[in-house]
């Protein structure tokens, strides 16, 4: 605000004459007699001695005026103070024109305020294929405020994606003036455009696995049931009634999986789950042969019991692919009370180090009858969890797989 805005203010109340002499007494009080212009807090100065040295309508003029001013401080603080780039606007037939930004706005946009202010907004950040009167009708679209996503240039060149939120405010006089905030965006967009890739090909996989697994199965679980109905030979029925059982926990499992893919999970529900037990009926889903499990982890984690049992199965399958039939298994804890985790470990040949990375990838295998997907569940099961899984050398030199909390 300049002496000639002070001035125009008062002459409202008490003429072109009185409200000069008052102002330019006022601005000499605090020594900027004969400047034009001030600052807010100058003018919000000369409002302060005013009201104290004068009675009368003018008081109450100053006194508005000085919150007025005040409240433009707390604004401008405001403004600056905004982590995202944000502009004041005026208009002029609707096309906007630049009163203030801020610093962000400098920084992501590449102008000083010297150059912004007094500008076009369309001339300093339209993008080369969008027109001019598109950025007119962001701050046009709705009445009064809008949000919608925009593209605009920045400092660097690079066309970005921005959440841009305006608002349009009438002031005195019938003047309007346009507030608006760019919220960079770019990279949660490109975190949908992937999660929406994933979800193409999740959608591929569960096809695949409803129809490729479930119909095999399907046929492999109808002749069982019917040699269970029609062999006598007690020990044969026990066989086929353990293949029965494994067909039943196949499907179990497969209906739960395809269930979480399609609603984007790997794991349900969680509860206490005692490690104990869920990594000794593990086991006994297992091929295991001659090899031996022993068990040391009398704790409990929150988890997913079906997972987690998937887990320890996936892990008790890679120890006898690559052991061999007799290999000693182990289970434990890490840290004090299992509070770190736990681990599966073996006395097999153990994994080199060049690949323990490449373990868990999807496809990954050093066995020429594996899916290459074992690991990688067990990986993507522990996330799940918000756990990590890693892999070293056991005392025995064999592997060790760490599941971190």
């Amino acid at each position: 605000m300049d002496r000639n805005e002070l001035v125009s203010k008062f002459a409202e109340t008490v003429g072109i004459e009185k409200a000069e002499s008052v102002v330019d007494e006022a601005m000499a009080d605090i020594g900027i007699e004969g400047s034009s212009s001030m600052t807010n807090t100058d003018a919000r100065d000369v409002c302060e001695i005013i009201h104290h040295e004068h009675d009368g309508y003018i008081t109450l003029v100053a006194s508005e005026l000085r919150v007025q001013l005040a409240a433009q401080e707390r604004f401008a603080a405001l403004l600056e103070n905004i982590p995202d780039p944000a502009v004041v606007v005026t208009f002029d037939q609707q096309e906007p024109y630049v009163s203030s930004v801020n610093d962000a706005f400098e920084v992501e946009f590449g102008y000083t305020r010297e150059e912004a202010v007094g500008a076009s907004l369309p001339a300093l950040i339209s993008t080369p294929d969008q027109a001019a009167a598109d950025i007119v009708a962001n701050w046009w679209q709705n009445t009064d405020q809008s949000e919608q996503e925009v593209t605009r240039i920045t400092a660097t060149g690079e066309a970005r994606t921005y959440l841009f939120r305006s608002v349009i405010v009438a002031r005195e006089g019938g003047e309007v003036e346009g507030y608006g905030i760019y919220t960079d965006i770019s990279e949660r967009k490109r975190r949908e455009q992937q999660l929406a890739s994933q979800n193409e090909r999740l959608d591929e996989f569960v096809s695949i696995v409803s129809h490729d697994l479930r119909n095999p199965l399907s046929v492999a679980a109808g002749h069982t049931d019917l040699l269970l109905e029609t062999v006598d030979d007690e020990t044969v029925r026990e066989r086929l009634q353990a293949v029965h059982d494994a067909h039943d926990r196949m499907e179990s499992l497969l209906e739960d999986l395809l269930e979480l893919a399609r609603q984007g999970q790997v794991v349900g529900s969680t509860q206490r789950v005692d490690l104990e037990t869920v990594s000794t009926d593990a086991w006994a889903q297992v091929d295991t042969a001659d090899a031996t499990l022993t068990v040391d982890a009398p704790v409990s984690v929150d988890g997913d019991p079906d997972r987690l049992q998937q887990l320890f199965e996936n892990l008790y399958r890679n120890a006898v692919e690559h052991a061999g039939p007799a290999v000693a298994v182990t289970v434990g804890t890490l840290g004090e009370g299992g509070r770190d985790g736990f681990y599966v470990a073996d006395d097999g040949p153990g994994i080199a180090a060049a690949d323990r990375e490449r373990v868990f990838e999807h496809g990954y295998s050093t066995d020429t009858d594996g899916t290459g997907f074992g690991l990688s569940i067990v990986q993507s099961i522990a996330e799940a969890h918000g756990w990590s899984v890693s892999v070293t050398e056991s005392e025995t030199g064999g592997a060790r797989f760490e599941i971190r909390r």
